[in-house]
């Protein structure tokens, strides 16, 4: 059973590849669908834009319509008598307070649209399981049934809020939402002032919440407005020159595996005290946080295994570029992607500070929106792909949840514990196999084993102990396919 701070690792930005995977094909998809047949708007003035990763999100609705993919719950055990009324006036709070919880979504000849309701009755079912035969295994079961059922109409606000009783000293709180209105900054900003606001009414009293600093609609008018100044121009000149053709494709695994089903898995491990400490101090010597440096140490190992030199990496961001969005609830995730070209007389150090300058350029022009991006580069719509990147890395402070669906191919997740590093590989098993995973591990792994005994290693030096690494981990796997027969057979083209 979850306790609070459990949950909150579990709803991060992790969750943009929901919105943000195979997006050109959507969009070229997405002239297909009859959006002219709705009635005609009652407020034309309410209703405006859908912001980012909003619009592939809304897309994906409608052409993936009952899949739970998109859906964000959270939950929350209470090891006390809870008083209902004051839980429910609770939640009530946070849907007034929170523009983002009311948003109501539709098609238009000009494109899909949202408008906030000025009220919203969010409806909190108490489900008494205190006859069940085992009460917090019917509550698993019933949390696994509610994250797992799709929010079909988003007409209707797409957020869902249950009270589970397990006992007279033991209740369970749910609250469900939809990516499209939330993301993961905002679903800790809701259990927080969720059980702030709780307290406070159970005692009588009354929360104490600081006033939002704007609204969502007027964050999303204001960039709407942004996109025709000279910043945003400036900026898109700068991922247009990131981004030039040709974009690399890191064929890795089955890279030409049919993509209408995707099935991921996760491999989790861990960085020992001994090396986490000589990679802080290495961190410190370069200059770079540890971020950027196991970021370098993400590409070398890509780059081992794939054979190219040239790699993008998503690195997700969560879209909030200004104190105003602090404590606000809505899905501002922007993926950013980090291009670095590398050759085998490159010195590790040389591509930590390549890795280190592409991040600085990366977050510095951060505010350009992914999706209006993809409009304007030179790339070929490919199903169930993003045409961009087919990897991601992510160090912060959570892990995101092991359930996440990604259709990139390999995402390398990592936070701090204690004296060590904790990290989980998530991949889609439908064109990686585990074998292939633990390769991938063991080369990472020996990766920082030798940069940290020596910073200027040339990458062509690190071929035989990362061949050896894998070699390794071949001998201990359960399956025969290995990364090397996949790679020996591919065109010396990158683009082909």
């Amino acid at each position: 059973m979850k306790d609070s701070s459990d949950v909150a690792e579990d709803f991060q930005e992790s969750g943009t590849d929901v919105a943000i995977i195979g997006m050109a094909e959507r969009l070229s998809r997405a002239a297909d669908l009859d959006i002219n047949s709705g009635p005609e708007l009652e407020d034309d003035q309410a209703w405006f834009e859908l912001w980012n990763v909003q619009l592939g999100l809304w897309l994906q609705h409608q052409l993936d319509e009952g899949r739970a993919d998109a859906n964000l719950p959270l939950w929350h055990h209470l090891h006390e008598a809870v008083d209902v009324v004051s839980m429910r006036r609770a939640l009530a709070l946070l849907v007034d307070r929170h523009q983002a919880l009311r948003l109501s979504f539709r098609d238009t000849p000009d494109g899909p649209r949202q408008r906030v309701l000025p009220v919203y009755d969010l409806e909190v079912p108490l489900v008494d399981l205190t006859g069940a035969a085992d009460p917090e295994a019917e509550t698993d079961r019933l949390l696994l049934a509610e994250s797992t059922t799709a929010f079909d109409d988003l007409g209707t606000p797409p957020v869902r809020a249950k009270i589970y009783r397990l006992a007279s000293d033991h209740y369970c709180v749910l609250l469900n939402v939809h990516h499209i209105v939330s993301d993961g900054t905002s679903m800790r900003t809701l259990l927080h002032e969720l059980l702030l606001c709780y307290r406070a009414f159970a005692a009588g009293e009354q929360p104490s919440l600081a006033p939002l600093p704007t609204a969502f609609d007027t964050f999303v008018r204001d960039r709407q407005q942004w996109l025709s100044g000279a910043e945003c121009k400036s900026m898109e000149t700068y991922w247009l020159d990131q981004l030039a053709a040709p974009l690399p494709r890191l064929r890795i695994g089955d890279y030409d595996a049919p993509a209408e089903e995707v099935v991921n898995e996760t491999v989790e491990f861990g960085v020992a005290a001994d090396l986490t400490e000589g990679l802080v101090g290495l961190a410190k010597e370069l200059h770079v946080t540890l971020h950027v440096l196991l970021l370098s140490a993400f590409a070398v190992a890509l780059r081992d295994i794939s054979s190219d030199d040239d790699i993008v990496v998503c690195v997700p961001f969560s879209g909030r570029d200004t104190r105003k969005l602090e404590g606000m609830v809505g899905n501002f995730v922007n993926p950013l992607s980090v291009r670095m070209t590398m050759s085998g007389s490159d010195a590790f150090g040389d591509v930590v500070r390549r890795a280190r300058t592409a991040s600085i350029g990366a977050y510095a022009n951060s505010r350009y929106p992914f999706t209006r991006l993809l409009g304007k580069l030179d790339v070929e719509a490919r199903p169930g792909r993003n045409p961009v990147f087919s990897c991601s890395f992510q160090f912060t402070d959570f892990l995101p949840p092991a359930r996440q669906t990604s259709q990139l191919d390999l995402c390398l997740y990592g936070r701090p514990a204690g004296d060590q590093l904790s990290l989980r590989l998530n991949y889609n098993s439908r064109r990686l196999a585990k074998s292939e995973v633990e390769e991938f591990q063991s080369g990472f792994l020996a990766v920082l084993g030798q940069v940290v005994a020596d910073a200027a290693i040339p990458l062509a030096a690190l071929s035989e102990p990362l061949r050896q690494a894998r070699r390794a981990a071949q001998a201990t796997s359960g399956t025969r396919r290995r990364l090397g027969s996949l790679r020996a057979s591919r065109s010396s083209t990158p683009n082909a």
